[in-house]
């Protein structure tokens, strides 16, 4: 079990640092920053999807987790060139790559530790990592820069909602769904406290605990 679980662990941690690296990558060969952080944010939710798979409790998901929002908090304040594909000092005026693991910690901590279900933290996270990944990817390819925009939303409106489907209960998850994509939609571009790295995962998360709760 404990093997396992190291097993686990190891290969969680690498997904996400192949993807924080990738972005590195990508971001020295010239790919605007805006959109090589999207592999970061692909991988990190593949990475908090595989937690819900396969561990059996939220212990060392949150552990992961944390440990990364201090990595990436502790790069950003000390040595800001190390995951610049996805932040640091390609993106000075926001600390988006720390709210997205600190939010997905947050939201771990309540939707799996508190009320015993993983894909009720998970899909909330999946909402910002992929839904915001494929509204990113949508308006590069339509505005040609970093901007909002109705047909990315429209995208990660889409996206969310087959997300959705991982849980169980569908219209509560289609209900966070929306929620997230107004949340990314009309959450200011990223700049210190207002982000949509976190507003979407907490926002969501929001919503649908208490619905689930009742339902």
């Amino acid at each position: 079990m404990v093997i396992t679980e190291a097993v686990c662990t190891f290969l969680i941690t690498w997904i996400a640092l192949v993807g924080l690296f990738s972005s590195n990558v990508l971001y020295d060969r010239g790919v605007p920053q805006y959109l090589s952080r999207k592999v970061g944010h692909g991988t990190g939710g593949l990475g908090y999807l595989l937690c819900a798979l396969l561990f059996s409790s939220p212990f060392l998901p949150i552990i992961i987790s944390g440990g990364f929002t201090i990595l990436l908090l502790w790069a950003n304040l000390f040595r800001p060139s190390t995951f610049r594909g996805v932040g640091g000092s390609a993106r000075k005026h926001a600390v988006a790559e720390v709210w997205f693991p600190l939010a997905g910690t947050f939201s771990l901590a309540v939707g799996w530790f508190w009320l015993g279900s993983p894909m009720l933290a998970i899909v909330p996270i999946l909402y910002m990592a992929w839904g915001d990944m494929v509204t990113g990817l949508i308006r590069s390819k339509i505005y040609g820069k970093e901007v909002k925009g109705n047909w990315g939303t429209l995208g990660m409106l889409i996206t969310c909602l087959l997300i959705a489907f991982l849980y169980p209960v569908y219209w509560i998850a289609a209900i966070g769904a929306l929620v997230g994509t107004l949340s990314e939609r009309y959450t200011p571009l990223s700049k210190g406290l207002w982000d949509d790295n976190w507003s979407i995962i907490v926002f969501s998360l929001v919503v649908m605990a208490p619905l689930s709760m009742l339902s």
